[in-house]
């Protein structure tokens, strides 16, 4: 499901998340608790050297709103399933929000993996911000940068040919390529990627 245009998610009566950003979320993501979820739960990452979180920074529960909304305007199964985690793409204190689908299968995925969603943080809320598919975990948000914005490292296989490599998605000034396949091999080992892992 391609989202067609961007538009501003503003959560309203933001609810209160149980535990803390090192531990996982078990609260609903939809307005029917038991049907549109995360599936365990995503790790909630800190700001590089930060031991708190900016005043500034949307809390889960606007994100989880955001979501909610945006999977429900966008007219997701009831039963739909996914992973989320939230890490500062751009440098600017807040953290953006990433969400790889899980189920049901047949809505989002296909047979070289599922689709990751980004969402960008503002003070207030959350926008769309880019769709990419397929992808498995892991995956690593690297240090290095393009246009300010850290690059995604992804890695493809199961292709034709046997083509297994790790590419490296680029920010282009609106969003990230949403074809991981489409994107040229790098020349390095996932393991030896200078940043962050997630979705393992």
């Amino acid at each position: 499901m391609k989202p067609l245009y961007n538009f501003i998610l503003s959560a309203i009566g933001a609810t209160l998340l149980s535990g803390c950003a090192s531990s996982p979320d078990h609260a609903t993501a939809g307005h029917d608790a038991a049907a549109i979820m995360p599936a365990s739960g995503g790790p909630l990452l800190p700001l590089p050297g930060e031991s708190l979180v900016p005043a500034h920074d949307p809390d889960d529960g606007l994100f989880m709103d955001a979501l909610s909304s945006w999977l429900e305007q966008n007219n997701a199964p009831p039963n739909t399933q996914y992973e989320f985690t939230r890490i500062d793409l751009d440098n600017d204190g807040r953290r953006e929000g990433l969400v790889l689908m899980q189920s049901p299968h047949q809505a989002w995925c296909m047979e070289y993996g599922c689709s990751l969603f980004l969402f960008r943080a503002h003070d207030d809320g959350f926008s769309y911000l880019s769709e990419i598919s397929p992808v498995r975990g892991p995956l690593v948000v690297a240090e290095s940068q393009t246009s300010g914005w850290r690059d995604l490292i992804i890695h493809v296989s199961g292709r034709q040919n046997n083509d297994a490599r790790n590419v490296a998605l680029k920010f282009n000034g609106r969003g990230y390529p949403s074809q991981p396949a489409s994107a040229p091999g790098l020349a390095m080992n996932m393991l030896d990627v200078t940043g962050v892992k997630i979705f393992p």
